[in-house]
């Protein structure tokens, strides 16, 4: 059994605890790497207004990313609750330290818990949120390479084919061939009705229109994220740019994502230091500002959605929700 899978497998048993013994773990080897006495002490002089300017726009960023997901639903004519789709969409936020944030389809079920609509109209819709999120910090670290002239053909590839990928998507007469073909099945045919939903769904989201708006929602969301990184940097170095920010903080989200370990633990982290070093900043430097980028990103949102989960449990008396089918 691969390391990998031995980590896959412990979150999804103990989740959040295992992520939180591996960022430990992780930023224990940061700090070894940075040298830890000059970490600390770069940490401890970082203004307390940098900080609280990387809260606010990472906030910022999950709100813009939550009109994404209303415009979704909007767009699909399914109609929310409000006050439902805020708590849904924010609890969904716990989820960020599962592989490549896959545990964030968790909020079809739990919508259809909250207001009965099925599972197979709108698991296209997280889907859908993390395929835009991915193109978008894709564009910010294949600029970056373009710019600083690295080695970008992975990151092209990766880019053509989620293009290829959605372009098969809407050639609808091959897909909905290949639903019939696979409805045939004996185990699939039961679930025949729900595979067409999520097809027709995932059709309608990825068509030129829904995607460029959801597309330039995610670049200015994530932007406000690679804006945080710039704030950070530019505490320890005048000579910063947002562009460098905004690429370092792109690639490694994309690496991470990509490393499909727990909230892209280890490789993120590896990526943005090491890019960050190869640019010139110092070892110290590249450690300290992933330690605040990573805390005010990852655990910030992760500790945003379960504290919203916990307290709709609270007021509500609801336990939870099952993952069944519809």
């Amino acid at each position: 059994m691969s390391v990998l899978t031995t980590i896959n497998r412990a979150v999804r048993r103990h989740g959040l605890w295992v992520t939180a013994l591996l960022t430990v773990a992780v930023f224990f080897g940061l700090f070894i790497i940075g040298d830890s006495s000059e970490v600390v002490s770069a940490l401890l002089a970082v203004e307390l207004w940098r900080i609280a300017v990387v809260f606010v726009l990472v906030t910022l960023s999950y709100g813009i990313r939550f009109l994404k997901w209303d415009y979704y639903f909007r767009h699909l004519g399914i109609d929310i609750p409000p006050k439902t789709s805020l708590i849904v969409f924010f609890s969904g936020l716990m989820m960020i330290v599962t592989p490549g944030k896959a545990g964030e389809v968790w909020k079809a079920w739990f919508l259809r818990d909250l207001d009965g609509v099925p599972v197979s109209q709108t698991v296209s819709v997280v889907g859908g949120e993390r395929v835009t999120d991915l193109i978008a910090l894709s564009a910010f670290a294949l600029l970056g390479l373009l710019i600083y002239q690295r080695s970008s053909i992975v990151l092209i590839g990766m880019i053509l084919l989620f293009l290829v990928g959605i372009s098969v998507l809407q050639w609808q007469s091959f897909c909905l061939r290949v639903l019939g073909w696979v409805e045939k099945v004996p185990v699939v045919s039961s679930y025949a009705t729900e595979l067409e939903a999520f097809y027709e769904n995932t059709y309608t989201l990825f068509q030129l229109r829904p995607l460029s708006i959801a597309f330039i929602i995610s670049l200015i969301a994530w932007g406000l994220e690679g804006v945080a990184l710039w704030v950070v940097l530019s505490g320890f170095s005048s000579q910063a740019t947002l562009l460098t920010a905004l690429f370092v903080f792109g690639l490694g989200s994309v690496v991470g994502a990509a490393s499909l370990l727990p909230g892209g633990l280890g490789a993120t982290e590896a990526s943005m230091v090491g890019m960050l070093v190869v640019l010139g900043y110092t070892q110290t430097i590249a450690v300290s500002a992933t330690v605040i980028i990573r805390v005010g990103t990852l655990w910030y949102g992760a500790i945003l959605g379960t504290c919203v989960f916990v307290i709709y449990r609270f007021v509500t008396g609801h336990v939870g929700t099952t993952q069944s089918t519809d």
